[in-house]
């Protein structure tokens, strides 16, 4: 096996979206939800806590269709939202997140939702560390 080829391997198992970087239960989501660091704005929110029993960044995502209207839309937010976690894992703080949309979101561009969440988690990984 080549060394680039290696390499690839190695970049692409760190940069995983498994099972075990996801909010999965209920309480999984109490536990946000209850007292979280807060950043948002226009068009989403992103709470945070810090996890003292995980070693690794954990993330839900809460698109209401209330907000969202058709599935085609919140599938993409939900996708464009997992993407931006998954490559950017190794710099956040280990902590449980909670992505919650607003009205509109819908409308906008990824790249208008790609930076949002950058600047969401630049601003919880100062305040959790």
């Amino acid at each position: 096996m080549s060394d680039n080829r290696k390499n690839l391997e190695q970049s692409l198992t760190q940069k995983l979206f498994t099972r075990e970087q996801r909010l999965l239960l209920p309480s999984d989501y109490k536990f946000v939800f209850n007292q979280p660091t807060r950043s948002s704005d226009k068009i989403l929110t992103v709470l945070a806590k810090k996890n003292e029993s995980n070693d690794q960044a954990r993330l839900g995502l809460a698109v209401a269709k209330k907000a969202v209207k058709t599935a085609v839309h919140r599938n993409r937010i939900k996708r464009l939202a997992r993407e931006f976690f998954r490559l950017n894992q190794h710099k956040l703080a280990c902590a449980d997140y909670v992505i919650l949309v607003r009205n509109g979101i819908d409308k906008m561009e990824n790249k208008v939702i790609t930076q949002s969440l950058a600047k969401q988690f630049n601003y919880l990984r100062k305040k959790l560390n």
